[in-house]
């Protein structure tokens, strides 16, 4: 999926999967069966969206959009929850280039399964990096970071690739990650996570990076609505993420994307 990234970079979480695409979107109440509740960690298609791959789907929030529109869905820090702030030197960023092992985790990251495919198709992309202000300076502190991304197509995003990647979650309940540029080693732990299912699909996981100094752990959220993608990484360097901040950025695109 286009952005199932989520590794440490430079000191910081990198994500991505299905736009920022695996890995993709204000508390609320659930909208139906919580992901990460079965084997994998991928929920069930919306019974009204059918496969989730209308190709006529060009109205409403699942329409083909462009990146002004993108932009205007995402969420003002104040959106994100009490005690959020821009993160002007943003931590969460997309994985950088390295070794895994075993090899078949890498989807998980760097864009996903399927992201060759997709990436042809991609219309415009934004993202947004979010902070606690209430962050102490490291090293060893408890500090909150979160990234989101927006994709949009000219196709509709394939359901498929979902499944694929709740397959990847299951078959990788831990990998090692090489830094290619510091020869930084990280050890992963990776697991569903319960959350609703928004939009057509979505897909959750929570992942632990064990450093030599610090735990970072990340809820990683990605929503395909129609032919976009909203993705959520929710990192917490030795503590753990707030999942209703997680749901409440994701929505809060969502409702945006309506407009």
């Amino acid at each position: 999926m286009r952005s199932l990234r989520a590794a440490l970079v430079g000191g910081g979480c990198a994500v991505a999967l299905a736009a920022c695409s695996l890995i993709p979107g204000s508390g609320g109440d659930d909208t139906g069966s919580p992901t990460g509740s079965s084997t994998t960690a991928t929920s069930s298609a919306d019974p009204s969206s059918g496969s989730g791959d209308d190709v006529g789907t060009v109205t409403g929030p699942g329409r083909p959009m462009d990146e002004g529109g993108l932009r205007a869905a995402l969420p003002s820090a104040g959106d994100v929850g009490q005690g959020w702030v821009d993160d002007t030197h943003p931590t969460v960023s997309e994985a950088q280039a390295g070794d895994v092992t075993p090899s078949s985790c890498a989807p998980l990251l760097q864009k996903g399964p399927g992201w060759d495919e997709v990436q042809r198709t991609e219309r415009a992309r934004v993202q947004a990096n979010f902070a606690r202000a209430d962050n102490p300076p490291p090293p060893g502190s408890e500090r909150h970071h979160l990234g989101m991304w927006v994709y949009s197509f000219d196709d509709p995003y394939p359901s498929r690739l979902f499944d694929e990647a709740g397959e990847l979650v299951a078959d990788c309940p831990s990998f090692h990650f090489r830094q290619a540029d510091t020869g930084t080693t990280s050890t992963y732990e990776v697991e569903p996570l319960t959350f609703p299912t928004l939009g057509d699909r979505t897909v959750a996981f929570r992942l632990k990076i064990q450093q030599t100094l610090e735990t970072i752990t990340m809820d990683f959220i990605v929503v395909k609505i129609g032919h976009n993608t909203v993705s959520v990484a929710n990192g917490a360097y030795n503590g753990t993420p707030d999942t209703g901040v997680t749901e409440r950025a994701a929505r809060s695109v969502l409702s945006d994307l309506e407009q």
